[in-house]
């Protein structure tokens, strides 16, 4: 029996086809597809340095464990290294690999000492400025590896790690990835602790230079105290490696089923914002001043944001290249009362928004701002 199959028939397969494709593709969209593992210190950089260990042998161990699992728990997820050996690996390498990477995700694993012996417990971390001395002082500890690099005062902008006011860039800092970043750490934190019953430091902010310029959701985990006795024991023992990193893996596992469910739900209602915010067209279509003004900062990241119109779709989303991060932003003004009433409507959309001041291509201080300002009038 010969069977004939008209136009209409091989048309209809066809659109079936692409519409499937299309499916697959909007569905793959929210998809974590790799991880990037960041084992901290290596080679002429020991790290932190126990009574009999060294930082940099057990965030090695405890990395390649985690990558490990991963693969083994996670097969559809591609794992990479900043490091899979003893080496010396500049902060700055290390973040341009996991961008060059395209990670979805990058975990930066270390473990901590202080002076006093009986400090203990796990602490995670993400970006953002330090709201204890104890946290400044880790990541000034943490930082100072960039003193091994030959170039570092050219390469890091000025930026001195032993200097408090060097940390100030911090505080003008708003990742895109700041919500995704939190909701990780605190599941790794939450897993960390009830694996291993370990004193709850809780999640927290600092300026940490290799989670600076990563253009995905980044965490910098602290596994323990080198310098308290009973856990520098814990860190050294195959056992407590492997508790620690199926502790990070359960936790990654947990975070990407809720982003990815996340992404489904938003997929299918077809729509990135909860709340549709009603914009007139002159405020959506803003000029911006090229030498002087305010506007609503939205986002900021270390590598360019490939679609930022998705970052607050009721505006226009303008970019600015100032220092080493491209900052995005809205309801650009000249007025400072005018952008105030902007702030408002985008923080309906999104939440952690906040107000800057450029000048000549450079952020300046708001103070600075109203005093340009006044001048103007």
């Amino acid at each position: 029996m010969i069977i004939r199959y008209g136009a209409g028939w091989f048309l209809s397969v066809f659109l079936f086809f692409i519409l499937s494709l299309s499916a697959v593709a909007q569905a793959d969209l929210g998809k974590i597809r790799c991880v990037c593992i960041d084992a901290g210190h290596g080679g002429k950089d020991p790290g932190c340095v126990g009574s009999k260990s060294y930082e940099k042998n057990i965030t090695l161990k405890v990395a390649l464990e985690v990558g490990r699992l991963i693969k083994e728990k996670v097969p559809d997820v591609k794992v990479v290294y900043t490091r899979q050996k003893d080496v010396f690996v500049q902060l700055g390498d290390r973040s341009k690999f996991a961008n060059d990477q395209k990670a979805d995700l990058f975990i930066s694993i270390h473990a901590n000492a202080v002076k006093e012996r009986s400090v203990r417990g796990i602490e995670t971390y993400i970006l953002g400025l330090h709201k204890t001395e104890a946290n400044l002082k880790v990541a000034m500890r943490e930082n100072s590896v960039i003193k091994y690099e030959d170039d570092y005062t050219v390469k890091y902008a000025g930026f001195d790690p032993s200097n408090a006011e060097s940390y100030i860039i911090f505080s003008m800092m708003q990742s895109l990835y700041l919500g995704k970043s939190l909701e990780f750490a605190g599941l790794v934190q939450e897993e960390l602790i009830k694996s291993t019953a370990k004193k709850d430091r809780s999640v927290q902010q600092a300026g940490y230079l290799v989670l600076k310029d990563v253009a995905m959701p980044a965490i910098l985990v602290e596994l323990g105290f080198l310098s308290n006795p009973e856990e520098e024991i814990f860190l050294n023992s195959s056992a407590g490696q492997r508790k620690m990193a199926n502790s990070i893996v359960t936790a990654f596992i947990r975070y990407k089923a809720h982003v990815e469910r996340n992404s489904a739900i938003l997929s299918q209602a077809g729509t990135e914002d909860s709340e549709e915010v009603s914009v007139p067209d002159e405020e959506k279509n803003t000029v911006v001043p090229t030498d002087f003004f305010y506007a609503v900062q939205v986002a900021s990241a270390g590598a360019k944001i490939k679609e930022p119109a998705k970052l607050c779709s009721s505006f226009s989303v303008c970019e600015i290249h100032t220092g080493d991060r491209y900052r995005y932003y809205v309801g650009a003004a000249q007025s400072f009362d005018d952008v105030k009433k902007s702030l408002g409507k985008v923080r309906k959309i999104v939440k952690d928004c906040f107000i800057i001041a450029v000048h000549k291509g450079k952020l300046i201080k708001i103070a600075e701002a109203r005093e340009i300002e006044k001048k103007l009038k």
